[in-house]
């Protein structure tokens, strides 16, 4: 069977993941708002005015969406995927959400006939655009085998990581490590400059040490570049690391250090960064400079 492809939701990483599909087949495509549709339809993209109507259209669905509300509108609105998903179309969410909602919005697909796959991906704006994302999927073995050459449109590294919810349960786990690292590195570096060091004697000496991480990279580009616009969000982060100690808490897991960066992760949100990039952290001693540190 010839798969038909439809694909929701297109913000910065789902522009990106549409734009490598298209490339290789027809697809239907819907967003919110339809201005965000305008390159891929002029590419050749089919718009669907609807969800429900997209999901008529296709086999297989893809979902890119900013959290777990979003996915429900999608997914059970009034004009949402369920009102025209048939037998045999497959939901592969590519969304960062909850483990929890991800399990229930399957069973009522299941009810419908339909299948699905949690599919986050990990590798951010810039491996969108290439096509070299990390996708971890959970998902009964032949959705996963049936999803998966779909998938290898848009990444290098596409791993069955288990059933139905384990896709979005590593994701959150990767990304809890994730905002640790960049918010131990925006700290180190702060704490570097307050002594008195050279923002490239630091990166000379942690970039190739036991500091070495990707965020350190991140935060010490975008610190030398006064670059903070959003390729991964603070609200994203933000999102993210609450869905992470949610999980935790709920499993009766001691995440202390993610339990101990959420409120100053969310005082750096409130302070007025919200739409900037995570590595806006880094400017929060700038924010207090003249207080104690």
């Amino acid at each position: 069977m010839e798969e038909r492809i439809g694909f929701v939701g297109l913000g910065i990483m789902g522009q990106r993941m549409a734009a490598n599909l298209l490339r290789h087949q027809p697809i239907n495509i819907y967003n919110r708002t339809k201005a965000r549709g305008e390159a891929l339809t002029a590419l050749g993209a089919v718009w669907c005015d609807s969800p429900e109507e997209l999901a008529r259209a296709s086999t297989i669905v893809l979902t890119m969406v900013s959290d777990d509300d979003a996915l429900r509108a999608v997914v059970e609105g009034d004009r949402g995927l369920l009102k025209g998903v048939g037998k045999g179309t497959l939901i592969v969410d590519h969304s960062t959400v909850s483990a929890s909602v991800t399990r229930d919005l399957a069973a009522k697909a299941r009810d419908r006939g339909a299948a699905w796959a949690d599919a986050p991906v990990t590798g951010g704006d810039i491996g969108a655009e290439k096509g070299t994302l990390t996708i971890m999927v959970g998902a009964d073995g032949q959705d996963f085998d049936r999803v998966r050459p779909v998938l290898q449109q848009m990444g290098q590294r596409i791993l069955h990581v288990g059933g139905v919810g384990q896709g979005q349960t590593l994701k959150l786990i990767s990304n809890m490590v994730s905002a640790l690292n960049l918010m131990a590195a925006a700290e180190g570096l702060q704490f570097g400059l307050h002594q008195g060091l050279a923002v490239d004697d630091m990166a000379a000496v942690m970039n190739f040490g036991s500091a070495q991480s990707f965020e350190l990279s991140k935060v010490l580009d975008r610190y030398t570049h006064a670059n903070f616009a959003p390729g991964f969000s603070v609200a994203n982060r933000l999102k993210d690391l609450r869905l992470a100690v949610a999980m935790a808490e709920t499993e009766g897991y001691p995440a202390d250090l993610a339990a101990c960066a959420l409120p100053l992760y969310e005082a750096h949100d409130r302070s007025g960064f919200h739409d900037q990039d995570e590595a806006s952290y880094v400017q929060r001693w700038d924010a207090q400079k003249g207080a104690k540190l």
